[in-house]
């Protein structure tokens, strides 16, 4: 599928850490704002369950930009500043909808569409995860002529695809509209597998037929803007250690395409130093599905420095330096990793659970028969981030400086780390500060942007969303369907965040314009 092949530069990354806090001294940073709640219910047709959220800058009126968020199932939906629902954008395939079933976003009853095009049973829908904003992206309308656009891009999980929307407040029936490609094809028609060396699956490494019912797709996202104004997509595989880079382009007459230039892939095998400081150990993480790989989710671009930040939920934050000479497919190397999970190289025991595992960090008693135990090095884990480590968004200061926010979704804490330091990273992303939100945990994403957004959030605002949002009164089953966890979508000014986390951040919101990344 691809042609050559390279490993990455792999000088080594050296990272200051300083010691975290327990839970309960972390500052707790109240929302300001927050959007209604929504109620899920397992297995039920177009159930919303907010994941990924993204900021809009309005070009003139900062009070009046826009909070998108991605619902899964039930597609996405447009927010104000105050949290109240501006638009909400269903999935192109969507199951038939009833009146007895569970209340979901949009009109109930529905008669649906179709399933996506590539299932085979004719039962996998669209399933929207993640969401970016690009600025500025030149496309031609139906009078022939050239606007700049702002585009809403939205991975489909369901379809593997893209599903990108220009964002056009001013028109009737917005602010949101598609304009994606007719010819948009999967992202990931193959997949590439990588097994485990220690819970054996019959699968040998390299490239396989991907059906989509399997829904090894198109999972997280970032989006860049290179110096040159050309628009890339980077997209993380479901259930495997893989990054598409894809390229945007205009495909017609209101018609945004995508095209897949490299690809980046994770080895999750690991070699580590022995306990004893005598030779090296090979490591890999549990997996609770042996047949999946350990996947990436949380994803961004640093638009100044072309440094692609990416979370693997289980093994820690990457960092990779972007550059179009790179060849079709990239092998990133270990010292890519700059900050481990807590749990990273620790030994593990994998219990037998039906077709599955259970992964415990203590050795099980009685051992259930079959278990496998996998040694390992404990003291080479990190110390700040507690498996899944999700959500990545970037604060821009002067002089290419700011801060990474990064999610820990395992302990339900943030944390900032410097950005400054380029590619060479001899010192920088240095761990400068943890916190939390009141009301937010399970965080799956979250973004921040350094201008002021109106009057509530004058000098920036962070966006998060929740899986801990209170229930409904009733949670007994509606139609046969089982309550399964209410979310929603929080909204924090950054400079509540900036004064109450030791030792105190920047707050600057005329250095950096996130419409224009590279005016100086």
């Amino acid at each position: 599928m691809f042609g050559k092949r390279c490993v990455l530069g792999s000088a080594s990354l050296a990272l200051v850490l300083v010691p975290l806090a327990s839970n309960a001294e972390l500052p707790v940073i109240p929302p300001r704002a927050e959007t209604p709640v929504l109620h899920r219910y397992d297995d039920a047709p177009r159930t919303p369950d907010s994941d990924d959220p993204a900021i809009w800058v309005h070009p003139s009126r900062p009070e009046r930009g826009l909070v998108i968020g991605v619902l899964k199932e039930a597609g996405l939906q447009v927010y104000d500043l105050n949290g109240r629902v501006v638009q909400t954008v269903l999935p192109p395939n969507r199951p038939a909808l009833s009146a007895q079933d569970p209340i979901a976003p949009g009109p109930q009853p529905e008669a649906g569409t179709s399933a996506c095009p590539e299932s085979e049973d004719g039962e996998t829908f669209g399933r929207f995860n993640n969401v970016d904003i690009q600025y500025g992206f030149p496309l031609r309308g139906t009078d022939g002529r050239v606007r700049k656009v702002d585009l809403a891009v939205v991975t489909d999980r369901g379809c593997d695809r893209l599903r990108i929307y220009a964002i056009e407040p001013g028109r009737a029936g917005g602010p949101l509209f598609d304009v994606t490609a007719r010819t948009a094809a999967r992202v990931f028609p193959e997949r590439y597998v990588q097994p485990s060396p220690f819970q054996p699956t019959g699968e040998a490494v390299g490239l396989q037929p991907n059906p989509l019912d399997d829904q090894s797709t198109a999972y997280g996202l970032g989006l860049y803007r290179d110096p040159s104004d050309r628009f890339h997509a980077f997209v993380t595989q479901r259930s495997r250690s893989v990054v598409a880079w894809l390229e945007l382009y205009e495909a017609g007459t209101d018609q945004v395409g995508y095209r897949k230039v490299r690809e980046f892939r994770f080895n999750p095998r690991f070699s580590l130093p022995s306990p004893d400081g005598h030779g090296q150990l090979l490591w890999s993480p549990c997996r609770e599905e042996p047949a999946e790989d350990p996947q990436l989710e949380g994803l961004v671009v640093d638009q100044q420095e072309g440094i692609l930040y990416a979370a693997q939920e289980v093994v820690g934050l990457w960092k990779v330096p972007l550059t179009v000479s790179l060849p079709r497919v990239v092998d990133v190397p270990p010292s890519r990793l700059i900050d481990p999970v807590k749990s990273f190289g620790a030994p593990y025991w994998a219990v037998p659970d039906e077709d599955e595992y259970t992964c415990e960090l203590e050795a099980p008693a009685p051992m259930p028969e079959g278990t496998i135990a996998v040694p390992g090095n404990p003291s080479v884990g990190g110390k700040h981030l507690k498996a899944d480590v999700e959500g990545l968004a970037l604060y821009y200061t002067e002089d290419k400086e700011g801060y990474l926010l990064v999610s820990s979704q395992g302990d339900d804490t943030l944390h900032i780390y410097d950005r400054e330091g380029g590619w060479t990273r001899e010192r920088g992303n240095r761990h400068l500060g943890s916190f939390r939100v009141e009301g937010v945990g399970e965080t799956d994403g979250h973004d921040v942007v350094n201008v002021p957004m109106g009057a509530n959030f004058p000098r920036g605002l962070v966006v998060l969303q929740t899986g801990k949002a209170s229930p409904p009164a009733n949670t007994d089953p509606v139609n046969g369907y089982e309550y399964d966890g209410s979310t929603q979508f929080k909204l924090v000014r950054w400079d509540d965040i900036a004064e109450a986390v030791p030792p105190g951040f920047k707050v600057e919101t005329k250095e950096y314009d996130p419409r224009d990344p590279h005016d100086d």
